[in-house]
This record gives structure tokens, sequence and C-alpha cells, in this order.
């Protein structure tokens, strides 16, 4: 596998797998608009590091993006999102990516990286092989809004 920073010019690529995937697998209904622009966001933020993983064919296989984030004793990375396409999971693809991601988080002064995640055996399979854990001491909260 192959591993690089995540450029514009992947977008069309990335926006049309990602929308394969969550449609198909998920039974999501991203549009190339909706899903551009979500990943669009991310890659162009401040602080952004958003990767493609590639095959030997030069074929992504994968993406994940985040960003740093500073706080007052270290420097951490969220990690928005890691997607591994669906004919090539289940083949160590996401471990390896996690653990490029890692090293280039460390490259890049990064103390810890942190993630929300699906709460399902599953995701918490994949996350722990590599000893994430779940935090105790936050909890994510959120709000439907009604329009008044």
């Amino acid at each position: 596998m192959n591993y690089r920073m995540m450029t514009e010019k992947d977008l069309e690529c990335v926006v049309e797998r990602n929308i394969e995937y969550y449609n198909t697998v998920e039974n999501c209904c991203w549009t190339f608009e909706k899903a551009y622009k979500r990943i669009h966001q991310v890659l162009t933020m401040e602080d952004s590091m958003c990767m493609v993983q590639l095959d030997d064919s030069n074929t992504i296989t994968g993406y994940l993006m985040g960003y740093f984030k500073e706080f007052d004793d270290i420097i951490g990375y969220f990690l928005e999102e890691i997607v591994i396409f669906k004919s090539f999971q289940g083949k160590g693809y996401g471990t390896d990516f996690l653990k490029i991601l890692e090293q280039e988080a460390v490259k890049s002064g990064a103390s810890i990286i942190e993630l929300n995640s699906v709460n399902d055996e599953m995701h918490k399979h994949f996350y722990s092989k590599l000893s994430y854990y779940e935090t105790k001491n936050f909890v994510m909260m959120g709000k439907f809004l009604e329009e008044t």
C-alpha cells in the first residue's frame, strides 16, 4: 500500500467512492454535492491532515480525514473519518492506515488521536486492536434543532 496527503485533485474520486460505499453498504442517501462539501470542508480547514491510501495500481482504496487541535499543553489530532472502500475491507488495510496516521501525527507533534465512533462491536473491535479505548471523561452530546 501507498499513502499520501489528499489533494483537491483526489476529491472527485474520493467523493464518488464515498457515495458508493455509504449509499450501498450503510443505506445512506448522500448526493455528490453534499459529500463533496463535507470532505472539502475538512480538507481545506486550517491544520487539516487528510490522506488517501492507494494500492500498487494507484487505485484509491480508502481515505481518512481530520485535523490537528491545539490545547494548552499538547497537540491532538481529531480523526473525523476513516473509510476503506468495501472491496478492500477485511485485508488489514484499515489497521495499516491507522498506523500510518499515528506515525504522521507524531511527526507533526501530536500527542493524542481522538475520534468519535459508531457504538457497535465491529467498530470497537477495529479500534481496540490498536489500543484505542472508550473515554470515560467525555460524553458526546447533541440536539436536533426545530424551526421556530
